[in-house]
């Protein structure tokens, strides 16, 4: 059974693991500043208020659950799936997407975009060592 106390272990490790520069900035500086918009703004200028940052409470995701659940019963091949698993699976999948995320908007940043486009998603994928995987998924610009 995992408890609490690994998970938060386990989010720990992951935050302070070293990860990959991609293309070539820091991936702090996504981090700090770029996790989730939050809802729309009031102000004229978007550039002047940094988004709002979700929080996760510890032993939970940000991703629905049952939706999460729903997913991996959809693979005939898992009988049972337990709920600490799919937990697992859940942040392993917040993990990918704010990595993948944070890789194609430093592309666009790069070449002075506010916009990633879906072929910067394609230039990650076939850059990046870590993303590899999804070559054959991708559609290559």
């Amino acid at each position: 059974m995992i408890s609490e106390e690994n998970i938060s272990q386990a989010n720990e490790a992951m935050e302070t693991q070293s990860q990959p520069d991609l293309v070539g900035e820091d991936t702090q500086a996504f981090e700090d500043g770029a996790d989730e918009a939050g809802p729309a703004q009031k102000s004229s200028s978007k550039k002047d208020k940094a988004p709002a940052q979700r929080e996760r409470d510890p032993g939970k995701s940000l991703l629905p659950f049952s939706r999460v659940q729903k997913i991996i019963k959809a693979d005939k091949d898992l009988p049972i799936v337990a709920k600490d698993a799919t937990l697992l699976i859940s942040l392993a999948t917040e993990e990918f997407i704010k990595r993948l995320s944070g890789a194609c908007h430093r592309l666009a940043e790069q070449e002075r975009r506010a916009t990633v486009q879906q072929r910067d998603v394609a230039t990650i994928v076939r850059r990046a060592d870590e993303f590899l995987f999804l070559d054959g998924t991708v559609l290559l610009c």
